[in-house]
């Protein structure tokens, strides 16, 4: 069936082990499986040191048909960063931050400026979601939502030209690839801290809590509660009978586990060690811990 595998960053010698563990053996120079196929989460690149030699591993085996991979917002991020939307506007703006995010992409394509490019032609074909043989792929969160509008408005469902011009700030269209790729930002009480952080969105309608409710929370901040008055609780409940889901994303900072019965994240990293994760998908319905491999 399916190995899914969770972000990688440019850790070239994880994910070569961990193919490698999975039982993937390379043919022509592209790795594959006699029986099964390999489903990437998204998140190529940044952070570890061979983003390029990820990419190189990665698009073959799509191409070939031995896996199939999503976007992540990481991949949108650097498209972004060089694409302008229908206001002129660059998507991801040159700020230090995501300057100093993009960096370790930058530097791997050194002096190699035309294979980056090739690389992000590519990208610009990874879909946003999918759903193969009952189970579902997304990067950020399956925001039920954002991918019927996404279905009617921009049927292919990629970050293709189109899409991306089309995101300018305010719209539909770019809060449902928002929704998908980079999940839920909640805001704090004003008097707190400004920008917003990144969420768990399995624990929004079950906890109101800062701490339960946020990656790496601020301790120092003394758990605050959190107002869901501009959410839609409901939309960020995964419901208990829909097919298995996986996703990427939230550098979860403990040992790789199942979340639910049905839902489960692909991307941990316990005392801030770069794992990349992969589950064993055989047709189950109900995701048991032993099926996780990682390295």
């Amino acid at each position: 069936m399916y190995d899914i595998i969770g972000d990688i960053h440019g850790e070239a010698e994880r994910l070569n082990a961990l193919l490698n563990r999975l039982g993937y053996g390379l043919n022509q120079g592209i790795y594959q499986h006699p029986e099964r196929k390999a489903v990437f989460l998204g998140d190529f690149i940044n952070k570890g040191p061979d983003t390029k030699v990820v990419l190189q591993t990665v698009m073959p085996m799509v191409e070939a048909g031995t896996a199939y991979a999503v976007a992540g917002n990481h991949e949108l991020n650097l498209l972004g960063f060089f694409q302008k939307n229908a206001q002129g506007q660059y998507i991801r703006p040159h700020t230090a931050k995501n300057k100093a995010q993009l960096a370790p992409t930058f530097l791997a394509f050194d002096q190699e400026e035309a294979l980056l490019k090739e690389y992000m032609e590519w990208m610009k074909t990874l879909p946003l979601f999918l759903e193969l043989d009952g189970l579902r792929i997304v990067h950020g969160f399956w925001h039920q939502p954002s991918i019927n509008y996404m279905q009617q408005q921009h049927p292919s469902c990629q970050l293709d030209d189109s899409l991306l011009h089309a995101m300018v700030p305010g719209s539909h269209i770019r809060q449902a690839v928002e929704e998908l790729l980079v999940g839920i930002k909640l805001e704090l009480p004003d008097s707190l801290r400004e920008e917003a952080f990144k969420a768990k969105w399995w624990k929004i309608g079950k906890s109101v809590c800062y701490n339960e409710l946020a990656i790496r929370p601020d301790l120092s901040l003394n758990n605050p509660r959190i107002s869901f008055q501009t959410v839609d609780n409901e939309a960020y409940q995964y419901p208990e009978h829909a097919p298995p889901l996986f996703f990427g994303h939230y550098n979860l900072p403990e040992n790789p586990r199942v979340l639910a019965h049905n839902y489960t994240c692909l991307d941990f990293s316990p005392e801030d060690k770069p794992l990349i994760t992969a589950y064993r998908w055989d047709g189950e319905t109900q995701l048991k811990k032993d099926k996780l491999v990682y390295v």
